[in-house]
C-alpha cells in the first residue's frame, strides 16, 4: 500500500473508531510506530484536527467528518445507481430525498467521475417490482419503532391459508421486503413460536405496553413440497419469462406423441403460493404431482367451467 493510500485509511479508521491506539495502526498497516507518527503529522499537516489522548491513542475532533469527495468511479457509480433504484421503487417522501442526495453527490465528484456517473444514470433504468414501497407508510413506521423500542404489538391478521382473522400480540424484530411486498418476522405469542406476517395483511396495530418476553426463535423451515409441471413447449419460452419464484430446473422430455413437452420442477412451503400461477397458463400447465395440487387444479377448473355455462 503506498502512502497515499494509508494516510487516508488511516483517517477512515480515526473517523470510524474513537480512539485509536498507535500500536494498533502498526499491526494494521504492517508498519513501525515511528511511520505511524510520520502520517499522523502528516494528517495534522493536511489540515485533518487529529488530537493525542495521552496514554489511550489518537482520535479525531469531534465534529469532524471527512466530506465525500474521494470516490473511485466505481464507488459513485454503486451510490448512485442504488439511490436511483431506490427512488423508482419507492413512493412518498423518499424519491425526493434520495434526488436531492444524488444532486449533493454529483455536484462534489471529480469532472470526469461525475461523467462517468452521469452517463450511467442516462442509460439505466430499474424496473423491479410492481408494488412500490412507502418507508413512511404508518403501519410500517409503527412497527419500525416498536422492534427498536422492544415493544410488543397486538394485530387483526387475515391468513391467506385459512381465510381466516385472529386477534394476536407478536414481538417484532425484523422486516423485510420480497416479491412485492413487506413482512415482519415476529414472536408470535397465540402460536408460541416465531412466525412471517405480511404487512398488507394486518388490519389493526396497536402497540401494547409491556416489554419483549421471548428472543426471536430460529426459524424452523419446513420441508419442500416438490411440484412437477409440465408445459407445452411453445408455452414454456414465455413461462421463462414470467418464472415463478419458487422454480428449481427444468429439461424437456423425450418426445413420445403430439408436442412435445418441457418440465419444470418447483419447490414451495405451501401448494397455495403457486396454484393461482398455474391456473393462470389454463391448457398450457398440467400438473404431474403433487396429486392433492392436481386435484385442487381440477376442482377450479369445474367451478370456473360452471360459471360460464
Amino acid at each position: 500500500m503506498n502512502r497515499i493510500d494509508r494516510l487516508f485509511a488511516t483517517l477512515l479508521l480515526l473517523q470510524k473508531r474513537d480512539v485509536v491506539r498507535a500500536e494498533d495502526l502498526a499491526a494494521h498497516f504492517e508498519i513501525s510506530k515511528r511511520t505511524v507518527y510520520r502520517d499522523v503529522a502528516a494528517l495534522s499537516e493536511m489540515g485533518v484536527p487529529v488530537i493525542s489522548l495521552p496514554g489511550e491513542g489518537y482520535g479525531l475532533m469531534p465534529g469532524y467528518f471527512l466530506p465525500p469527495l474521494l470516490f473511485t468511479a466505481d464507488e459513485a457509480a454503486a451510490l448512485v445507481l442504488g439511490a436511483q433504484w431506490l427512488a423508482q421503487q419507492a413512493t412518498g417522501r423518499l424519491p425526493a430525498a434520495t434526488a436531492d442526495a444524488v444532486a449533493k453527490l454529483t455536484h462534489v465528484l471529480p469532472k470526469s467521475t461525475r461523467h462517468e456517473v452521469e452517463d450511467l444514470m442516462s442509460i439505466l433504468r430499474f424496473y423491479v417490482t410492481n408494488a412500490p414501497f412507502d418507508l413512511h407508510d404508518p403501519l410500517l413506521t409503527k412497527l419500525q419503532s416498536a422492534i427498536r423500542n422492544q415493544q410488543p404489538v397486538q394485530i387483526v391478521y387475515h391468513s391467506l391459508s385459512g381465510d381466516e382473522r385472529t386477534e394476536r400480540i407478536i414481538e417484532p424484530h425484523l422486516l423485510t421486503f420480497g416479491n412485492g411486498a413487506w413482512y415482519v418476522e415476529a414472536y408470535c405469542r397465540l402460536r408460541m413460536d416465531r412466525r412471517s406476517f405480511r404487512l398488507s395483511r394486518i388490519e389493526h396495530c396497536m402497540a401494547v405496553a409491556q416489554p419483549f418476553t421471548q428472543p426471536l426463535p430460529d426459524r424452523q423451515r419446513p420441508e419442500k413440497i416438490t411440484v412437477i409441471v409440465h408445459f407445452t413447449q411453445e408455452s414454456a419460452r414465455w413461462v421463462r419469462e414470467r418464472q415463478h419464484y419458487a422454480f428449481v430446473r427444468e429439461r424437456i422430455l423425450p418426445e413420445q406423441c403430439g408436442e412435445p413437452r418441457v418440465e419444470m420442477v418447483y419447490a414451495v412451503d405451501a401448494l397455495y403460493e403457486i396454484q393461482s400461477w398455474i391456473f393462470g397458463w389454463g391448457a398450457q400447465a398440467e400438473v404431474v404431482e403433487p396429486a392433492t395440487l392436481r386435484q385442487v387444479i381440477l376442482e377450479e377448473a369445474h367451478k370456473l367451467w360452471e360459471m360460464l355455462t
